[in-house]
């Protein structure tokens, strides 16, 4: 179901993670993501999968949460990897018709396949385990960024999750009124899609509309001179994940050396 998808969404628990701050949990997802994408080995990506385990173990967020708003997502991930198998050259395993399967092909898919998951799973980690004002605060020291797009990155983020249960409560009062949107040919489908676009759209604007005044009721501004209520700073446990960080990106580059 739409509403099952939870991306975007925080998860509010106590654990570690979620005291982090927001910098060092942005510069560990972009360190994990540059390694998982610089080389491609069982070494490397076993070193990240046992790294993301001890996060999500440390996160107290239940796996089953975020497999529930991934579902869609992963076989996504998987057909685009099962792509792979039929269109990489090299050792055949065997051919059937005009198509031909190689080694090559079905470990490259399996790569393609651990790799996304991975960066997928520990960006929407980032998402769990990271209030929107803690996240704005983050990328905006982290990337050096003005605040009103810190902002309006962290929105969009987290609009995705409203707007799929925004689309599927209008689905569902089509479908009261006699629309069916899984039956007739790609066309028919495609032009019953009208009656789910333009309400979604307006229901978004409507909500931006909202949020817009909300913040400017109360004298949100952007800028240089705008002061932070809680400023962050690095405690304990920041500099331990700093350590923990520089460890991983160091055994890290040495599994792609090496091997």
């Amino acid at each position: 179901m739409l509403r099952d998808i939870t991306i975007g969404q925080y998860y509010s628990t106590k654990s570690p993670v979620h005291e982090l701050d927001p910098r060092v949990k942005i510069r560990l997802v972009i360190v994990f993501i540059v390694l998982s994408l610089l080389d491609r080995n069982i070494y490397l990506f076993g070193l990240l999968t046992a790294f993301f385990m001890f996060v999500l173990a440390m996160s107290n967020v239940p796996v089953l949460h975020i497999l529930k708003g991934m579902k869609g997502i992963i076989i996504f991930i998987l057909l685009c990897s099962l792509i792979n198998i039929f269109t990489v050259y090299g050792e055949v395993l065997f051919k059937i018709g005009g198509i031909t399967i190689t080694t090559e092909g079905i470990l490259k898919a399996i790569y393609v396949f651990w790799r996304m998951l991975l960066i997928i799973f520990m960006s929407s980690l980032l998402m769990y385990t990271t209030t929107p004002t803690e996240l704005t605060d983050g990328m905006e020291k982290c990337f050096a960024i003005k605040g009103n797009v810190a902002m309006g990155i962290t929105i969009a983020f987290r609009f995705i999750p409203i707007l799929m249960e925004e689309l599927d409560r209008i689905m569902k009062a089509q479908e009261m009124r006699g629309a069916r949107f899984d039956k007739g040919g790609p066309i028919k489908r495609i032009k019953s899609l009208q009656t789910l676009i333009i309400p979604l759209f307006q229901n978004s604007v409507d909500r931006a509309k909202c949020l817009a005044d909300a913040m400017d009721s109360r004298c949100y501004t952007g800028g240089k001179n705008r002061t932070k209520l809680r400023p962050l700073k690095y405690k304990k446990q920041d500099y331990i994940a700093y350590a923990i960080l520089l460890v991983l990106l160091i055994v890290g580059m040495y599994f792609i050396i090496k091997f």
